[in-house]
């Protein structure tokens, strides 16, 4: 993922969760902040309630492919934080992807209907 695509400062994080909207499944939370720019941004956060640190790693690699699938699909001009809950730990490659898509649909972002 392109540096310009991902929030990086903690004002910017903490900006999407004071200002946003969020929406969850057993997996993952999902905080999204309208902006006027033309691309997404994206940031990921993996806590130490989840596990060590190859625990952690791993959820957040899950985290960022799963996105990445969606990616294109998505509306534009938006940043977008996405939270793994404990249960985030556990969980497949697929399930990762379908609970990532889920989240994103629960937001609305996906332009076209998603069936």
């Amino acid at each position: 993922m392109k540096k310009k695509g991902r929030i990086t400062k903690n004002y910017e994080y903490q900006q999407v969760f004071k200002n946003g909207s969020s929406v969850a499944t057993r997996a993952f939370v999902l905080y999204q902040l309208r902006t006027n720019d033309s691309e997404n941004r994206v940031g990921f956060v993996v806590s130490k309630k989840i596990g060590n640190a190859v625990t952690r790693n791993r959820v957040r690699r899950l985290m960022r492919e799963s996105f990445r699938l969606c990616a294109g699909k998505l509306r534009r001009g938006y940043d977008l934080v996405v939270i793994a809950r404990p249960a985030a730990a556990k969980l497949s490659f697929m399930q990762a992807a379908a609970e990532m898509e889920k989240v994103l649909q629960r937001g609305g972002l996906f332009s076209v209907p998603n069936n």
